[in-house]
């Protein structure tokens, strides 16, 4: 039995009234979306950081948890259509079936829903926090669509991979230490946030190219010009890769050994950086849960 199953059962009970409130002519389509196959990890965090830290779910907690999770997927949405997806979650995008243009409304329909939902916390720090994470992801992205096809360097990679995906783990994580008024561990929350979210999206960037799951469309950053980890390693070894036909430079990453155990390697030491920061957390049952997703994410197993 999941040891929070009765904290999940209520917030996507939630989850769904929020987003039910609505009754425009897309609204089913965005409530599959959001409920389709998602295993809702941030929102699963929140919880057991709340847990591991001996406290209550308050209804803010919820909220913010609700919030957490429509940002996602609004930037899930509006990645798909920039990179012209035509699968998420094993079943046929959002942009695909839609189109387009009633896409974007959807992600930004969902934004305005994790907004209220923020406004929900009653704390205008949670706000502004939110405020400068979604600027950062959004320069991530600008950064990212400018750097197409082009090798960065693994701190240039590392940063983007910050502003990208740890942006929204810090802004969530932080906000939890606001609402239970532990501020005095802000810095420990925050060096978790950061490191778990790189870890996070290194190995996003590795089962696109590595695993073969159908719930993700495999590939897809290399054909798109955006260059990861393991291009950035075959750089290393192999200069002026830039020019190379994509299919070979997948082939030659996908013949070494040393790529796989470094790009590895690279996702277990923000891991181990993870872990630990959250030495401060007494041991319980929730603390070990956390440690244990985190552990998994330098295994061969698909991002939640």
């Amino acid at each position: 039995m999941n040891i929070i199953e009765n904290e999940l059962i209520k917030f996507n009970k939630i989850l769904y009234e929020v987003l039910e409130e609505s009754e425009n002519e897309i609204n089913s389509d965005i409530i599959d979306f959001i409920f389709s196959k998602s295993k809702k990890l941030r929102p699963k965090l929140l919880i057991l950081f709340a847990k591991a830290l001996e406290k209550e779910i308050t209804p803010e907690i919820y909220y913010l948890a609700c919030a957490v999770e429509l940002l996602h997927n609004s930037t899930l949405i509006h990645d798909d259509i920039i990179d012209e997806a035509q699968m998420r979650r094993g079943k046929i995008s959002l942009n695909k079936k839609l189109g387009n243009n009633l896409s974007v409304l959807a992600g930004d329909y969902i934004l305005s829903c994790a907004l209220k939902c923020l406004t929900k916390c009653n704390d205008i720090n949670i706000i502004n926090i939110f405020s400068q994470s979604l600027k950062n992801m959004c320069e991530g992205e600008i950064k990212q669509y400018f750097t197409k096809n082009k090798i960065l360097s693994l701190d240039e990679y590392i940063n983007k991979s910050i502003n990208k995906t740890a942006e929204l783990f810090r802004a969530s994580l932080i906000s939890l230490i606001y609402i239970l008024n532990l501020k005095n561990h802000t810095k420990e929350i925050d060096d978790f946030a950061i490191t778990f979210g790189t870890a996070f999206q290194i190995k996003d960037d590795y089962l696109n190219i590595y695993c073969s799951d159908n719930t993700k469309p495999q590939l897809i950053d290399i054909y798109n010009g955006i260059y990861t980890a393991p291009v950035i390693y075959l750089n290393q070894k192999i200069t002026d890769i830039e020019n190379l036909p994509k299919a070979e430079i997948i082939e030659k990453i996908k013949n070494d050994s040393e790529i796989h155990e470094k790009t590895i390697n690279l996702i277990k030491k923000y891991c181990d950086k993870s872990i630990a920061s959250i030495e401060f957390i007494k041991d319980n049952q929730y603390k070990k849960e956390i440690i244990k997703i985190t552990e998994n994410l330098h295994k061969a197993e698909v991002n939640e």
